[in-house]
């Protein structure tokens, strides 16, 4: 891969330990890594030179929580005014006949609407797999590698069926690990810079059995392998753990051995004051999803006392029936103005935003070579127009990034290559790929009418 320069960035957010804001700047790229940043003149004979325009370039940003396949189901009426669970139900009708062709269609749908929002490294936790449905997690990666982006595949499941999903989504816990071996083994890549990695992903304590929960934690507490599901969400959500298991939803878990550096729940909300501690002591991670959240009316999560005690705090659009777009800037502006109604208005900054969304994303996957533009990290940049109609006027640009209405991309490099120029996909047909989604989408919705 060449060097690559990109020139006349208006201001680079480095997000490095001190947060320095590099102003006239530059960044020299080679081998899809950073080389060097600076001011000034940049340096000759780049055989591969990028115009930022004067923009604002931030770090790829990292998603941590997903759900793609819902992208054909968004404001679908039947669950646009309802909690979680009896939403749930409205949506789960939708996919018996959904296949991995679908589910290539949804991934690529949903992966290019992040990546023209800033995102340069997503996780997808998909758990629905029905039967005959075809290889899911490979249309998964193929999507991902047709548009260039860091992809994190969660290996979803569920082996306990229930009222909200019948026994077409469910497999046996053997099934399932063999798959997640199988997946480990073919997919899963290691080394800095990688562009493919493999977690592990079961439901939620409410679709799960007990050994898939300890299967799970052993295998990649083993493996080295991330571990995640839904917890905390909603108040629904601790009832019926004391009344199945006698404990809360932490508690049940951590019996069933998720205690370790390496897992990360969606959502944290209804966590007690001991429970965010102990989460902190672990190490463990919160994707924190505002906008569904909102969305489903399930509350706020505490960012700023798990980040106190020491938990991870990552990013999370959710899925797309539940937040109804990804527009992971958007998301970080979200969880920005929601901390300060929680919090007060000095209780987050643009920055300490943005860095959820960058660092905070690195951190929860374990990826210490994103996240932040410095030498050595991966050539991943965000690159935003310095001034658009709904920021103009602004003093300080880098803080209108969420103060002001969140924009989409001028640029977006990934690994030092250019895929978004000029607002456009430089290799993807954008408005082919929005029809033929959207029109298997309509006859989904239709099947079900």
């Amino acid at each position: 891969m060449p060097q690559l320069l990109v020139k006349n960035i208006g201001h680079l957010v480095s997000m490095n330990a001190t947060r320095a804001v590099l102003r006239d700047a530059w960044l020299l790229a080679e081998d899809g890594f950073v080389t060097a940043t600076g001011t000034g003149t940049p340096p000759a004979g780049a055989p591969e030179v990028h115009d930022a325009r004067g923009g604002i370039a931030t770090p790829g940003l990292v998603n941590t929580h997903h759900h793609f396949y819902q992208t054909m189901a968004r404001a679908y009426t039947p669950g646009n005014n309802l909690p979680l669970l009896p939403w749930l139900a409205h949506m789960n009708k939708l996919w018996r006949p959904f296949t991995a062709d679908d589910l290539h269609l949804a991934s690529k749908l949903a992966m290019a609407e992040m990546m023209m929002t800033g995102c340069t490294t997503t996780s997808d936790h998909h758990y629905v797999v029905p039967q005959g449905s075809g290889d899911n997690f490979a249309a998964q990666f193929q999507a991902a590698a047709e548009l260039g982006v860091r992809f994190h595949c969660g290996r979803g499941s569920m082996d306990v069926s229930s009222k909200l999903i019948g026994d077409w989504a469910i497999q046996t816990a053997d099934e399932i690990m063999a798959d997640v071996a199988r997946l480990h083994r073919d997919y899963h890549d290691p080394k800095p810079g990688s562009y493919r990695q493999v977690f592990l992903a079961p439901c939620a304590a409410t679709s799960c059995s007990r050994e898939l929960l300890k299967l799970s934690a052993a295998y990649a507490r083993e493996h080295g392998l991330g571990l995640h599901s839904h917890c905390g969400e909603t108040v629904d959500e601790d009832v019926f753990s004391r009344e199945k298991f006698g404990m809360r939803p932490v508690e049940y878990f951590a019996e069933c051995g998720w205690d370790f550096e390496g897992v990360w729940y969606a959502h944290g909300i209804h966590f007690t004051d001991a429970e965010v501690a102990w989460l902190g002591a672990h190490k463990i991670g919160v994707s924190h999803c505002p906008y569904a959240n909102m969305r489903l009316g399930s509350g706020i999560c505490r960012v700023n006392d798990l980040q106190r005690a020491g938990a991870k705090v990552g990013i999370g659009v959710d899925g797309s029936a539940s937040n109804d777009s990804g527009h992971v800037l958007g998301e970080l502006r979200q969880a920005l103005m929601l901390c300060r109604v929680k919090y007060g208005a000095a209780a987050m900054s643009v920055r300490d935003a943005l860095a959820i969304g960058t660092t905070g994303g690195a951190a929860l996957l374990r990826r210490p070579d994103i996240g932040s533009l410095e030498a050595g990290k991966c050539a991943d940049l965000a690159i935003w127009p310095a001034v658009d109609l709904f920021s103009s006027g602004c003093e300080n640009a880098v803080d209108a990034l969420l103060l002001c209405y969140a924009r989409q991309v001028d640029s977006l490099i990934i690994g030092g290559r250019v895929r978004i120029a000029g607002g456009q996909f430089t290799d993807l047909d954008l408005a082919g790929l929005i029809a033929q989604h959207h029109a298997r989408a309509r006859q989904i919705h239709a099947a079900l009418a």
